[in-house]
């Protein structure tokens, strides 16, 4: 990251890179913005630190290559950790994620210093758009971010399940999935394609992930699995099976299919079989999310006993 982006002082609180050292109040800071969420994902404290060494050879590669894909800050008060946020680059837009400020230092300004340095960081390097997800009811970060200029573009619901015993739902005639890269190109434009239209144009076009990114996450503890699912010789969606703390957390699946061959089945039979692949792994339960605009997946979650977490609220503001 360049000097004077990641490390200058912003009043009490001093905002620089994420560095190992910062480990064990990082997962501090993480179990208390998050405590419903982490709950439920589980949490693998070995893990997290296999995924902060591994951040440090990522900076090192990175400001060689002066063009970051992936950056982490943490804000400091007195040498203690209070704040921390991430961005990824996602061609001309930035996500960012994980906004934390300790409960204990809420209200003193450290959410707007830290999000308003995202901003400067994301603009620095080129980004055209910021995005991020709230959850609705968490007023005060909706309200920080509306003041900063984000509007509400999507809603996402979240849902849960315990993986159950029980015969696998069957795949609609014609429908084969295909194992493949989890970096994959077209896989990529297709889930690009199977995104509701506002959203699609919000996240503008995918970028593909870059050499150096690849090898890393590989490294990355957990399982993660991606597959086409296929058509008469075409992939019409993707899907992808994650279990990043394996038993001692829940599984997560994503599904993207194209909005021709939704509501034929596909949804059920690509969520039974990531209930079975839980079930295999050990993972107490499993995780997926639907746009509410998605019908046909959210009919689907219902119908195999999903319950529904809560929602989060797509913004995004132009820089």
């Amino acid at each position: 990251m360049v000097a004077g982006a990641m490390g200058m002082p912003m009043g009490t609180l001093r905002i620089r890179e994420l560095s190992r050292r910062d480990g064990a109040q990082l997962i501090k800071l993480f179990r208390s913005s998050f405590p419903r969420e982490m709950e439920l994902s589980g949490f693998d404290v070995r893990a997290v630190r296999k995924t902060l060494r591994l951040y440090g050879v990522l900076k090192v590669i990175q400001r060689l290559t002066r063009k970051p894909f992936v950056l982490f800050a943490v804000g400091e008060v007195e040498g203690e950790v209070v704040a921390a946020v991430s961005l990824n680059r996602e061609k001309d837009a930035w996500y960012i994620g994980t906004v934390m400020v300790a409960p204990e230092h809420r209200r003193k300004g450290y959410g707007r210093a830290i999000l308003e340095h995202a901003l400067e960081v994301a603009r620095t390097f080129g980004g055209k758009r910021a995005i991020l997800h709230v959850l609705e009811d968490n007023l005060p970060a909706r309200g920080l971010y509306e003041s900063a200029g984000f509007r509400t573009f999507e809603r996402v619901v979240h849902f849960v399940r315990e993986p159950p015993e029980g015969e696998e739902v069957l795949f609609p005639a014609g429908y084969t999935l295909s194992k493949i890269d989890l970096f994959d190109r077209q896989a990529l434009r297709l889930v690009h394609a199977a995104r509701e239209p506002e959203s699609a144009e919000v996240y503008g076009e995918p970028e593909p992930t870059p050499w150096y990114i690849r090898p890393l996450a590989r490294m990355q503890p957990g399982i993660r699995e991606r597959y086409a699912v296929v058509h008469s010789g075409r992939w019409v969606g993707i899907y992808t099976f994650a279990a990043p703390f394996r038993e001692k957390g829940a599984a997560n699946a994503s599904l993207a299919i194209l909005p021709e061959h939704r509501g034929q089945g596909l949804e059920e039979a690509l969520l039974s079989r990531a209930l079975r692949r839980a079930r295999e792994i050990g993972c107490p339960r499993l995780l997926t999310r639907a746009d509410e605009r998605n019908t046909a997946l959210l009919s689907a979650c219902e119908r195999l006993g999903f319950e529904r977490l809560y929602v989060m609220e797509g913004m995004y503001r132009d820089l």
